[in-house]
């Protein structure tokens, strides 16, 4: 098992070998927190530094670490390695639980636990319970200690929260510029690098401040949403309108007497492509629903309910809307 642990890690196990171990890992409690005790104790500088790796050097560095007795059942961590997502786990063999295209990492004792996405959405249960869906182009971490002293994650990018309730441990969120408390409820934070801060609110009560400016955090309830400015000094709130803010994860879309010009900044957020619509038909209104479909689906959704539009493609991602001026 130590020789098979150290060249998984090491990225040296042929692709039968690395498939048979990864189905192990599926149905083996024990090798897989033995392979995660492994990986946060591995030193990454010392093993990449080297052009070539020595599987069994490498083990007598890490073996030291390990406390599981052959014949006992290991005991459980704070978090589960494979309830994170089994997806992520098979991405590990890439480098040291790093995947460039979205996985996550196990770091040294002084470092978070990190899950970060690329063009996908990942949903990963927290140590406390607690649900989140990350969208794309995202990241998210915390602490060995979550769920226990503390439960602090810090956002980059946008995630759905289901947040188990503990009284005597509120949930925050920091981002950039804002801090999100809460106690348990199911709410949104959108916090890309160089955007504004949305907060939107489905159930419960979120407390959400800017770190960046002095005041009293504004209270949000159900149904309503706060949007913090990029640099952090103003925020305005408001009542959701729909619950378009999360179609990113649930592809549901409603528009009613909507311009187009709206519904291309939702179709934006939605699908992660660039639309320019023409300034002769963006206030032009439509209304039109969207049910789990790809950005395909729902520009031909729009081109039937608003013939006149002209629908381009005239490169990966961006979109162009054309037509003649709508009638007042």
């Amino acid at each position: 098992m130590e020789t098979r642990i150290a060249k998984y890690l090491a990225d040296e196990m042929g692709k039968a070998e690395r498939e048979q171990f990864e189905a192990e890992l599926l149905s083996d409690e024990q090798l897989s927190n033995e392979l995660q005790k492994c990986a946060a104790s591995w030193e990454v500088s010392s093993v990449y530094t080297n052009d070539s790796f020595d599987s069994d050097a490498a083990w007598n560095k890490i073996a030291p670490e390990l406390t599981i007795e052959r014949q006992l059942k290991p005991e459980k961590t704070n978090f589960s390695f494979l309830k994170i997502a089994a997806s992520i786990v098979i991405v590990a063999a890439a480098g040291f639980f790093l995947a460039k295209n979205g996985g996550f990492t196990i770091g040294s004792d002084n470092e978070p636990l990190l899950v970060e996405t690329a063009n996908q959405v990942e949903e990963v249960t927290l140590p406390d319970g607690s649900v989140v869906r990350l969208n794309a182009n995202s990241s998210i971490s915390y602490d060995e200690s979550f769920g226990e002293s503390n439960r602090n994650v810090t956002l980059m990018g946008g995630a759905n929260f289901d947040v188990q309730r503990n009284e005597n441990l509120p949930f925050v969120i920091s981002t950039v510029n804002s801090e999100v408390e809460v106690l348990g409820t199911s709410f949104e934070v959108r916090a890309y690098e160089n955007e504004s801060v949305e907060v939107n609110v489905t159930s419960g009560k979120v407390g959400f401040k800017s770190t960046k400016a002095k005041g009293e955090p504004a209270v949000l309830e159900a149904g309503e949403k706060a949007v913090l400015s990029a640099d952090g000094t103003q925020m305005q709130k408001g009542k959701l309108k729909n619950n378009n803010f999360s179609a990113w994860w649930t592809k549901q879309l409603e528009f009613e007497n909507v311009s187009l010009a709206d519904i291309a900044k939702d179709l934006q957020k939605t699908y992660w492509v660039e639309i320019e619509v023409a300034e002769s038909i963006a206030k032009c209104e439509a209304t039109l629903y969207v049910n789990d479909q790809t950005i395909d689906g729902a520009l031909d959704i729009l081109q039937a309910t608003f013939p006149a539009i002209t629908i381009t493609k005239d490169k990966e991602n961006h979109i162009k809307l054309d037509g003649i001026v709508c009638n007042d």
